[in-house]
């Protein structure tokens, strides 16, 4: 009988293996540059020595792994295993993944929204368990997210729900990388932090952070240290965030909102700031019960999720 799951986690500069045991416990673990330019055959390569690799670390039969989870950027087809485009990765276009790969290992692949698949992973390891409704924003480059409902994960006739960082919060506003106008993502990602805090300075507000060149861990840095241009930009960062995750609860009725990425790492001063405009605008009933919290698993959500994901997916609830 199958006892064990692999979960991949396909990036455009890394790309993640490992070896999920029954207890959804990440036992061995392989690691190395995507090497995106090479093309999307040479990826799949390298995706199968990852594989080997963890097999190899624990002595592992593959008669005994059940299923492949692997995590990708999307848009894709995951009922399908095509990888529709990816944007980082050149040559991903109605890309077969799953199909390639299983003709690499021999296993069956199941592939999954990498935010999905993040979302997943805290859902049944880390800050999710114990609960049945839950979303999880996703905070880097951009802003990615999950929603599960009812224990079951939320994907849409088009693959494409849980898309939350294109949500508009502001009509007309700033351009987004997507192309539209407004999106959560052009106002409350790393990105869009950085930005909205160097036009503040070229318009003359006095900080303390005059390096050429800012990151998000810079402005969350001297905002804890009491500088109140990056105060204000965090504050108004975390509003944005707030604003979505009430209405994420007003028309969920979620139990949590779980926000991971780099930038949690902004710690109370972003949280305060998301949990204050949550209140300030969810209705009284869902906005008492939804739980604002920082993800728990870091990158291992993923390889985690990608791995559920997969057992899910085969109809499985445990191996």
């Amino acid at each position: 009988m199958p006892s064990f799951l692999i979960g991949i986690d396909l990036g455009g500069t890394n790309l993640r293996c490992a070896l999920v045991d029954e207890n959804q416990k990440i036992i061995a673990r392989y690691e190395t540059d995507t090497r995106a330019e090479q093309g999307p055959d040479a990826i799949v390569e390298r995706l199968a020595t990852g594989v080997e690799d963890v097999l190899r670390q624990k002595v592992v039969d593959r008669n005994d792994v059940l299923v492949i989870g692997l995590a990708a950027p999307g848009p894709l087809d995951g009922r399908n295993g095509i990888v529709l485009k990816a944007p980082n990765m050149p040559g991903w276009e109605n890309y077969p993944v799953a199909e390639k790969l299983r003709a690499k290992t021999g296993l069956r692949v199941f592939l999954e929204n990498d935010a999905n698949a993040a979302g997943w992973g805290e859902y049944v390891a880390g800050a999710g368990r114990g609960c049945e409704n839950m979303v999880l924003m996703t905070l880097g480059t951009g802003v990615g997210g999950a929603i599960i409902i009812n224990g079951q994960m939320l994907h849409g006739p088009d693959w494409t729900a849980g898309e939350i960082g294109h949500v508009v919060v502001v009509d007309g506003g700033r351009v987004c990388g997507c192309g539209g106008k407004g999106c959560l993502e052009a106002y409350a990602s790393a990105t869009a932090t950085v930005r909205r805090f160097t036009e503040a300075r070229k318009q003359g507000w006095q900080t303390s952070l005059n390096k050429e060149i800012v990151t998000c861990a810079d402005i969350f840095d001297t905002a804890k240290g009491g500088d109140n241009l990056a105060k204000h930009i965090v504050a108004e960062t975390g509003r944005y965030l707030g604003l979505m995750a009430a209405n994420m609860a007003n028309l969920l009725n979620s139990e949590r909102c779980i926000f991971s990425g780099g930038m949690i790492k902004g710690g109370d001063l972003l949280f305060d700031a998301i949990r204050k405009a949550c209140a300030e605008h969810a209705f009284p009933a869902p906005g008492k019960r939804l739980e604002i919290l920082p993800a728990q698993l870091g990158s291992d959500a993923g390889l985690i999720g990608a791995a559920g994901c997969a057992l899910v997916a085969l109809g499985c609830k445990s191996i």
